[in-house]
């Protein structure tokens, strides 16, 4: 999707350490997984984060067979990569996998290898950040959830059809939708001369309101992150609701 290329790999026995990539992704790949029998969930990450700069591409992936716990995929790419990319990338998944659930937006990126504390100090600037979500404030304690729901509202989300019953037939004006592989796709993005482009921020305030209405039926409550004080954890939470019409 980005026309990058992974330099560094995580795996499930060496995890959260980063190792150089040897004979390409693909191999790793296939090494990582081809003689595990998935009675336990296997992690494999890929990303380009180097001392001198942040990762500007992350792909992680984690399979079970096991009970209750959902198979995902995560991925991070660069911020000038267009939506219009990453909402075919998104249909190109749906149409290949059987998908519950699928959210885009913006995520935090961090360099641990450059300074070990990144994350903490990354997650703590989030307080302030309504329209920055990361794998360790939204994602991470959601993937072992037996009863899974959306965390919050984001640019792009895909809901299977016994979520999409939730939210009724009505529609809020300003919210995108169409149905593709018996999936409802859901965005607040803007359609003109073909291009998919992101409002302006006003706009896109209001529409985050409507849509955090509109999934509030699904919405569950992440648990709270240890980088993030209590009180600013609960205002996260309800950063969307202070939002003003």
């Amino acid at each position: 999707m980005t026309h990058a290329e992974f330099t560094k790999k995580r795996g499930t026995n060496d995890y959260p350490n980063r190792r150089n990539i040897r004979g390409g992704w693909r191999k790793v790949f296939h090494r990582e997984f081809d003689d595990k029998d998935f009675t336990e969930t296997y992690y494999l990450q890929f990303d380009n984060c180097a001392l001198q700069n942040l990762q500007t591409i992350h792909a992680c992936v984690g399979l079970s067979n096991s009970d209750g716990i959902y198979n995902y995929l995560y991925f991070q790419c660069p911020t000038d990569t267009e939506w219009s990319a990453i909402y075919q990338f998104m249909e190109y998944v749906n149409r290949n996998l059987n998908v519950l659930y699928a959210s885009a937006g913006y995520e935090m990126a961090i360099n641990v290898l450059h300074y070990p504390g990144s994350m903490g100090y990354g997650i703590r600037a989030m307080k302030d950040l309504k329209y920055v979500n990361s794998e360790e404030t939204e994602w991470y304690n959601l993937r072992f959830e037996f009863q899974f729901g959306i965390p919050c509202p984001n640019f792009i989300q895909i809901l299977c059809p016994a979520w999409a019953k939730k939210i009724g037939n009505k529609v809020p004006d300003g919210i995108y939708t169409k149905t593709e592989e018996g999936k409802l796709f859901l965005d607040i993005l803007n359609r003109t001369s073909g291009e998919i482009c992101e409002p302006i921020l006003k706009v896109v305030e209001t529409r985050y309101q409507v849509l955090y209405h509109l999934l509030k039926p699904m919405i569950v409550t992440p648990e709270r992150t240890r980088f993030m004080k209590k009180e600013d954890w609960e205002k996260r939470l309800k950063r969307f609701e202070e939002i003003p019409l």
